[in-house]
């Protein structure tokens, strides 16, 4: 944590608020000058709030009526400055003008610090720059405005026409920048909601806001507010920047797809669809760390040689498909693997099942493929048949031990004239690894 409660009262003897997050973003503490400077969170926030939350009162008392359904769009925002925020931005609550800080702690955390500054002036709101101001924008090579306290513009420089693409002959003395805006999504629908964006980072001084424009443009605006509410503006085209962060994000997106499919295709049999034996093996020792009961089915096609032989190998695939897919609709459910081990070997891994459970499913599968369509693969297949062996154990146990197990009863039960079931008891000197 960066603020202990010492620190926090020493703050309050400063006239400083502060109030810290963790790196989930959610309440952990805060001082009185906070609850002075935002009576609204008076009673009401309170340890482990996210900090969403707290935006939300923000944001109620103080949006007029027609902005209110924006407010989650302005949460959001207020979210990433939060998390974003490298430099103090201004603005003014409760008739203060509040200097916003924030501190990042190592571990992800943040410390927001509110400095009240002077009171804003009670001048005029006709109140104008003096001249040499309005004859300074001319040597700003960014995009400038000067707005009135009605955020009407008074004073623009040439960059910014051309940022905006303006004609000569386009008012723009007397306007407010949303209407600059429309203006340039006359022709079109803007992808984003920028009345509600402008209206909201009017509100900081000194915080970076984006306008997106038409033809994938995008601008940065900053406000300052000084005497009487005059602000004054910069513009600067980052469409490059932007760009190239979109198609970072977008080449970040498409690494991950990449990385999932090819963690897919790791643990997957390209035949069946099914996990593969990899991938089964990891599950089997997962699942044989918990303490709780696990069964292993071994199972293994009767006389797969002779399909292949009679019929050949496209319809050798195809029968394993068909038991691969008949075997999974049988045994998968939470806590369970289905895989294809081998040639035209399965295994099942069963977590939480008894002996009997267990049982149950291998019955299950048999009965299914006795039904199976196995004529519709070739018309000369009347039925192709399993061998089983079961093995069970009472968590924790060695995963290998228990498929050793398993392998052991599918053998017997080839022994004794396949088609059929074995169980094998796991040796209690094998339970654990």
């Amino acid at each position: 944590m960066i603020l202990t409660r010492y620190l926090l009262d020493s703050l309050d003897m400063l006239g400083i608020a502060a109030c810290e997050y963790d790196a989930r973003l959610e309440a952990v503490s805060w001082n009185d000058t906070f609850l002075q400077f935002f009576p609204e969170d008076g009673g009401a926030i309170y340890a482990g709030e996210p900090y969403a939350d707290n935006l939300v009162r923000f944001y109620r008392g103080r949006l007029s009526p027609e902005e209110m359904p924006e407010i989650e769009r302005y949460v959001a925002e207020g979210v990433a400055r939060h998390v974003n925020q490298t430099q103090p931005f201004e603005f003014i609550h409760n008739g203060r003008r509040l200097r916003a800080s924030s501190l990042r702690a190592p571990e992800g955390g943040r410390a927001r610090l509110w400095q009240c500054l002077d009171a804003p002036s009670q001048a005029s709101e006709s109140a104008a720059p003096a001249p040499p101001a309005i004859d300074a924008l001319r040597f700003i090579p960014d995009g400038a405005t000067i707005l009135d306290a009605s955020d009407r513009i008074i004073a623009a420089n040439e960059a910014f026409e051309q940022l905006y693409d303006l004609p000569r002959d386009h008012p723009v003395v007397g306007r407010s920048l949303d209407e600059i805006i429309a203006w340039c999504w006359r022709d079109a629908s803007p992808a984003g909601a920028w009345r509600a964006a402008i209206r909201n980072g009017l509100r900081y001084d000194g915080a970076p806001f984006e306008i997106e424009l038409p033809g994938q443009r995008w601008l940065r605006v900053i406000a300052r507010h000084g005497a009487g509410g005059i602000g004054f503006f910069t513009h600067a085209d980052i469409t490059m920047a932007k760009r190239q962060h979109i198609e970072l994000i977008e080449a970040q997106a498409a690494l991950r797809r990449a990385n999932a499919e090819l963690a897919k295709l790791a643990d997957t049999d390209g035949l069946t669809g099914l996990a593969n034996r990899r991938a089964f093996m990891e599950f089997l020792a997962t699942e044989g760390r918990k303490g709780r009961p696990l069964s292993l089915l071994a199972i293994d096609v009767d006389h797969f040689k002779a399909i292949n032989d009679r019929f050949g190998h496209l319809v050798g695939d195809a029968c394993l498909k068909l038991i691969g897919l008949t075997v999974a609709e049988q045994a998968g459910g939470p806590g369970r693997l289905v895989a294809r081990i081998g040639g035209e070997e399965f295994g099942v891994v069963l977590g939480g099942a008894s002996p009997d459970d267990a049982r149950r499913t291998a019955l299950a599968i048999r009965a299914a493929l006795a039904g199976a369509p196995w004529r519709g693969l070739h018309p000369h297949l009347d039925a192709a048949t399993i061998s089983v062996g079961l093995c069970s154990g009472a968590g924790p146990v060695d995963g290998a031990a228990l498929y050793a197990c398993a392998d052991e009863a599918l053998y017997a039960a080839k022994r004794n004239g396949r088609d059929r079931i074995e169980a094998c008891r796991l040796p209690v000197s094998r339970l654990t690894a």
